[in-house]
């Protein structure tokens, strides 16, 4: 990975975002959470089921 000169590398948003906001990456976390809980709730559509059992 190059850089430019004079600047300095840049460093992933993981455990230093948490540390510098706390609050953001917990709303964050919750909102990923509801967005995963959701998508799991969600039934799956006949369509789809029919093209699966084609599959086997």
């Amino acid at each position: 990975m190059s850089s430019k000169p004079g600047s300095s590398p840049q460093k992933p948003a993981g455990e230093d975002a948490e540390k510098k906001n706390p609050r953001k990456a917990q709303d964050v976390n919750v909102a990923l959470r509801r967005a995963y809980d959701s998508a799991v709730d969600e039934s799956i559509p006949q369509s789809m089921l029919d093209l699966l059992s084609k599959l086997n």
